[in-house]
């Protein structure tokens, strides 16, 4: 007794079936020429999605920057104030703050301890310089 398969042939199964493929596959450049070209895609399409997420992070970055300087800047003595916040693997490893009033330390101090505080990060990694006059 002979068992027949009736199924229909799978799409896989004519891929594997189509002369081009198994061409293909048989010639060592044409795998390497493909190859390249799959490795070649998707780093194209992996560099849009990083760009886009960095766009999105200096977005963010640039928002926390300026609500910082404003609430800086309000405090007695300061004026104006521009601050840049430096992150490695999402952790904030710097801050720079430099305000018109850092001249005088009673205004450093407070510019540290605020920055500091709402940061919530060490001292150590804020620095507070005197803006230049122009």
């Amino acid at each position: 007794m002979e068992v027949v398969d009736n199924r229909r042939t799978s799409v896989l199964d004519k891929i594997k079936d189509n002369p081009f493929v198994k061409k293909v596959f048989r010639s060592k450049k044409l795998r390497l020429v493909i190859s390249a070209i799959i490795i070649a895609l998707a780093l194209i399409i992996y560099s849009g999605v990083s760009e886009k997420k960095t766009e999105e992070v200096s977005a963010v970055m640039d928002e926390e920057e300026t609500r910082l300087s404003k609430v800086l800047s309000s405090i007695e003595g300061a004026g104006q104030v521009e601050v840049m916040i430096v992150r490695e693997d999402g952790v904030v490893t710097g801050v720079l703050v430099v305000a018109e009033g850092a001249k005088d330390i009673g205004v450093m101090l407070k510019l540290l301890d605020a920055t500091s505080t709402v940061m919530g990060v060490d001292k150590s990694v804020v620095e507070v310089y005197q803006m230049e006059q122009v």
